[in-house]
């Protein structure tokens, strides 16, 4: 993966595709197939069945916070942004600004990395129990736990570059009422 600074580097409309064709795209495609193996996995290792729960939850929600990102606030972030290249005004967000639905996207970041590492400490940092002979439940850990770091990145790109982004065109492009 790509360190944070390569990041700061990129346009905002480039950061945003990258979001929701690489992230987006991804944490679909993948949390479901993982989920899938941890499933079976767990139905003969019942110690897993906590980590089944937790991950299923994560997919689900990640879900609905993709669609969000999606539908609602990366659509007007783009807006923004072409705005700005062409030096052009722009109306103010339906809420009012978009800093609600940033604490909001926030939030669900920091409730998956809650959740992940939780994770990480019951599956004792992704690691097999020792003496497990069954190859699928290492394979199955370690597609967690990139699946944890590529979030990571995903959240680190949001809330370190996106959002900060984002509310400084708000403030320069935005028209008052």
């Amino acid at each position: 993966m790509n360190p944070i600074e390569t990041f700061e580097k990129w346009d905002l409309d480039l950061l945003i595709d990258y979001v929701l064709k690489f992230h987006h795209r991804n944490t679909r495609r993948y949390g479901e197939k993982i989920l899938q193996r941890l499933t079976a996995l767990a139905q003969q290792h019942t110690e897993l069945n906590e980590i089944v729960e937790l991950f299923r939850n994560s997919i689900g929600d990640l879900d609905m916070h993709c669609m969000k990102e999606e539908n609602v606030l990366y659509p007007y972030i783009q807006e923004l942004f072409n705005a700005s290249e062409t030096q052009q005004p722009v109306e103010a967000f339906h809420c009012g600004s978009i800093q609600f639905p940033i604490n909001a996207m926030m939030a669900d970041h920091s409730d998956e990395t809650g959740r992940h590492n939780l994770i990480g400490k019951l599956t004792n940092n992704y690691t097999a129990p020792e003496g497990t002979t069954d190859s699928e439940y290492q394979k199955v850990l370690d597609e967690l736990r990139d699946f944890r770091d590529f979030l990571h990145e995903h959240i680190a790109v949001e809330n370190e570059i996106i959002f900060p982004r984002a509310l400084a065109l708000e403030a320069a492009n935005v028209v008052s009422c």
